[in-house]
């Protein structure tokens, strides 16, 4: 420890920014807690000042805005991923589900025209040198709701309840050999699937909540009662955050305003 010196932690963080140059949210993190580390040295008397000071790390990085996707995306990303996971692709997509959420569901908890949400799987150390998928609840009362399914979409719920009966206390998706599903294996799905279909831009599951919120909120719905179906409690979250405007939506407003008096 007390042969870290500044010029290493700037050769470190250096490394680490050309290694990973598309996680800079994560490579700050990474710095935070080096930081924080080395800062409880100096206060439990192992070291007498902190080596960890790189200006430009310790500025937070600005957060690249979602842009609007297609619902012609989502359709091809829908078409491609394979049968098991169309539950989880259309709940995260088409309904605003945190993908945590769509892994979480039991059997119970789905039904044709809706979905009943009541926790969430995050990827924590398993205690061996792994990790592993965890059952937790919802971290704010608005987490639990319970969300419509589309007409549209109904057809694909009572397919799949069909087709892999899950248990009642089992998990509405499991892997083919019966194991949960880790959120990092379905992204790598999602990935191949919007790989096979041919889109460039950059989409993850979670721009599913953009999506939902922006159509809901072109269909009338007040950000109160979007935060009822995404499960969130900050408005200002939804309109600052998530919210976007489409072109296509400003010209039909204003062609539809009427100026007589």
């Amino acid at each position: 420890m007390d042969k870290l010196t500044p010029r290493k932690v700037a050769a470190w963080w250096q490394d680490t920014v050309e290694a990973f140059p598309d996680t800079a949210y994560r490579n700050h993190r990474a710095y935070q807690k080096l930081r924080t580390i080395m800062n409880l040295a100096v206060e439990y008397g192992y070291l007498t000042s902190n080596p960890v000071h790189v200006r430009v790390a310790s500025r937070k990085p600005q957060s690249k805005r979602k842009e609007l996707p297609t619902t012609e995306q989502f359709r091809a990303i829908l078409e491609h991923v394979p049968h098991r996971y169309r539950l989880i692709t259309v709940l995260c997509l088409f309904h605003g589900l945190r993908l945590g959420e769509a892994l979480a569901l039991h059997g119970k908890h789905v039904f044709p025209d809706k979905v009943i949400i009541e926790g969430t799987l995050a990827r924590v150390p398993n205690g061996k040198g792994g990790v592993k998928m965890e059952l937790h609840p919802p971290k704010t009362q608005a987490g639990y709701r319970t969300v419509p399914i589309m007409p549209e979409f109904q057809h694909i719920i009572t397919e799949h309840l069909a087709t892999y009966q899950p248990r009642p206390e089992g998990y509405a998706t499991e892997t083919d050999n019966g194991a949960v599903v880790f959120d990092t294996s379905y992204r790598s799905i999602f990935y191949r699937a919007k790989d096979k279909a041919g889109i460039e831009d950059d989409l993850t599951p979670h721009y599913g909540r953009v999506y939902l919120i922006t159509r809901l909120a072109e269909a009338g719905a007040t950000p109160r009662e979007i935060g009822l179906i995404l499960g969130q409690e900050d408005v200002s979250t939804i309109v600052n955050t998530y919210m976007r405007a489409r072109q296509r939506r400003a010209n039909a407003l204003m062609s539809s305003v009427n100026l007589e008096d």
